[in-house]
């Protein structure tokens, strides 16, 4: 049983270090016309032009495999957006982050699944910090499910605009991947991360200079930084 957990921490680790390695592969995406065109990380260069859409973006990333594994990331870059659409307000201090809600939905469908699970928690429109770790703990397949929801329902959408057909991407698609990347670049090399905008797109590109610490705010650990499971939301 030692070797087997001892064996599980190796692969652990491999795989951390393997997230990490530089990019060096060039990934391949299909066209509708049954052509190849190859990703290189070396000839796309950086661009400033801020990304707009978040599901889009996260959409594009996951094509190569460059979205981070991380699901507590695309929730707090949700929970940003929603900030920023007037919808709820987000208090964060020493590791502490409490949801204020404003409305009782929000305008994305996808989206909005997220939201409910969230708004269901609310006391007197708020969920503090303590409700929402519980509810990662208890809830992290129903996140899962989800998050698998929101990049099938961006595919749905591009099948339905005729840029994604029988399996193959347009040129269009190509297009604006490089200009997420160019912007990637852009952040990783030649600014620091200043503004609120910058640091979700930072975060969401797996940055190092992103200063936000996602599991200080939803995973729940004890003094020997181990995660603490829950039985129960009460």
């Amino acid at each position: 049983m030692e070797l087997l957990f001892v064996f599980a921490m190796i692969l652990i680790v491999l795989y951390y270090f393997y997230q990490k390695r530089p990019k060096t592969h060039f990934p391949t995406i299909l066209y509708q016309d049954h052509k190849k065109h190859v990703l290189n990380y070396k000839k796309i260069n950086p661009n400033n032009k801020q990304p707009q859409d978040l599901q889009y973006t996260t959409y594009l990333l996951s094509l190569i495999n460059e979205l981070p594994q991380d699901e507590f990331i695309l929730i707090y870059a949700c929970l940003k957006k929603w900030e920023k659409q007037e919808e709820i307000a987000l208090e964060e201090k020493e590791g502490e982050l409490n949801i204020h809600f404003h409305k009782a939905y929000t305008n994305n469908l996808v989206e909005d699944q997220l939201f409910q699970m969230l708004y269901c928690l609310e006391i007197d429109h708020i969920v503090e910090n303590e409700v929402i770790r519980k509810w990662v703990e208890v809830d992290f397949d129903k996140i899962l499910e989800w998050k698998n929801a929101y990049l099938k329902d961006i595919q749905n959408k591009l099948k339905q605009e005729h840029k994604f057909v029988d399996g193959r991407y347009s040129l269009e698609i190509y297009q604006d991947l490089e200009k997420v990347l160019g912007y990637k670049k852009y952040l990783d090399a030649y600014k620091e991360i200043e503004t609120e905008e910058e640091n979700i797109y930072a975060m969401l590109f797996g940055l190092k200079e992103c200063p936000y610490h996602m599991y200080t705010f939803f995973i729940m650990k004890n003094d020997d930084d181990k995660p603490m499971i829950n039985s129960s939301l009460k």
